[in-house]
Formats: C-alpha cells, structure tokens, sequence
C-alpha cells in the first residue's frame, strides 16, 4: 500500500475533522512509516490538493482537500447500491478527440472515465446508464470545458444485451475478483481476535485498502445486465461487517489520538 493511500485511508476512517503531525505519525507507526517519509508524502497531498493544511500557530491541521472530498464521495457513492427500478433506458456518453501531440490528455480522460464507472463502446465513445444520483455533468465539468469532450444523451436503437455489457465492463473478472475479495476478508475476521489493537489496526487498512480498490471495480449497473451469480452487493455487505468489526479491535489504539480540545 502506497503512504498517500495509507494516509488517505487513516483519515477516511477515524471520527477527526483534523489531524496534527503527531496524529498521522501515531496512526502511521505500526506501518513503519518514518516521520520523514510521512512529511513528504504529505506534502505531495496537499499539492495535489487531496489534503489542505492550515495552522493555529505553530501547529499544523491536516484534512481533505477539495479533491480529497471527491475521491472520498466517490468511493462512498460504491456502497450505496443504486435503484434502477424507475430507469428510463438512457445512457451517459461522452465523445472526445485528442490530438496524438495531447495524449497525456487522452490518458487523463480515460481515466476518469473508468473511475466514474464508464466503459469504452468505441475508440473516442464512452458510455454508462444514466442515473439521477450520479451528478455526471457537475462531476465531468473541468474535463467538458478542455474543448476536447462532449457529454451526450442517448437512447439505443437496439438494447445492449447482457454478454455485450459484461464484455464492455468486464463483469467476469470483477466477479472473480469479489470472490477472492469475500475468501479474503473470511480469513482476515478469522484472525482479528488474536491480534494487538496496533496490529488488527494493520489489518483493518491493508485489508480495507484492497477491499476498497476492489469494490471500487463494481459499474454499478441496472440487475438485468448482471451475471445471476453476481456478488457486488454480498462483498459490500460482508464489507461493511468486517470494517466495524476491524474497527473495534483497533480502537483501543485509535483512541489514543483522542484529546481533551477534540472532545464535544
């Protein structure tokens, strides 16, 4: 797990608006992460406006940045199953065209597009069902504004088949990859009792970080397009289980990082 992941999902997970130095230090140190390393690792953070920093005195207060606050509502937003009942059968598209001179804007676009659950329908044409809940133009709004997007509306003349969706987002591979995901957090609970809070801390966060990378895969699409065995929403809910029951076996060291000036 890379550190800004790490310190990305440490402060996801605890009950704190804001984090000193020494917090982040305290909760790095059974990952035998160096304060050096940690500082600078920060610092990239707050570069990339993931985390925003400010000061009372001397005393530095780290917390998500607006970019931070978008990753984080993203990956929430891959928790929330989403009722297609009411769908109307339109789709999402977005068209582009970069110059072969901008492909490191190509790569950027397709980028997104996959982390927003979009799948690739032609070269230059991603597609995703059009749900309400999923604010695309606000979310796409800097990417439309390049001049290199365009975001449409459609209705197919023809509807996607099922085996052409599970081909698009590659629905077998994530199903295989959330059985492996529900074996491993089965052995993981297994083990949470034996461990020192420290430890099943680092259990709580390697687990979780791959858990949540994995979960993060699922495009969330209307249940007549998935494979009848799928197993998105048994991972999200056996998920769920695992994080609290994690959290409980960490908190005792967690909790050392409670003061008397964060308390209500």
């Amino acid at each position: 797990m890379k550190v800004t992941d790490l310190v990305f999902g440490l402060i996801a997970s605890q009950q704190k608006e804001c984090y000193t130095f020494d917090d982040l230090c305290y909760l790095a140190a059974p990952f035998a992460v160096s304060p050096a390393t940690l500082r600078t690792n920060l610092a990239r953070m707050v570069s990339a406006q993931t985390l925003s920093v400010h000061r009372i005195g001397r005393k530095a207060l780290y917390s998500f940045g607006d970019r931070g606050l978008r990753i984080k509502a993203n990956i929430l937003h891959g928790f929330t199953a989403l009722d297609w009942k009411d769908w109307d059968r339109t789709y999402w598209g977005v068209v582009f065209s970069v110059p072969e001179a901008h492909g490191e804007n190509r790569h950027a676009i397709r980028r997104k597009l996959a982390k927003y659950r979009f799948a690739c329908l032609n070269p230059g044409l991603w597609v995703r069902p059009l749900h309400p809940a999923e604010s695309i133009p606000e979310t796409f709004g800097s990417m439309l504004a390049s001049g290199y997007c365009r975001l449409i509306r459609f209705t197919n003349h023809a509807e996607f088949s099922p085996e052409q969706m599970s081909f698009m987002w590659n629905l077998q591979d994530i199903n295989r990859a959330f059985a492996q995901g529900i074996s491993m957090m089965e052995q993981s609970t297994r083990k949470l009792y034996i461990l020192t809070p420290s430890m099943a801390l680092v259990e709580k966060m390697t687990v979780g970080d791959t858990l949540v990378k994995t979960i993060s895969r699922d495009p969330m699409l209307p249940p007549e397009f998935l494979p009848p065995d799928w197993k998105g929403y048994e991972i999200r809910h056996k998920f769920t289980q695992f994080d609290q029951m994690a959290t409980q076996y960490s908190k005792p060291y967690c909790k050392s990082i409670e003061r008397e000036e964060d308390a209500p």
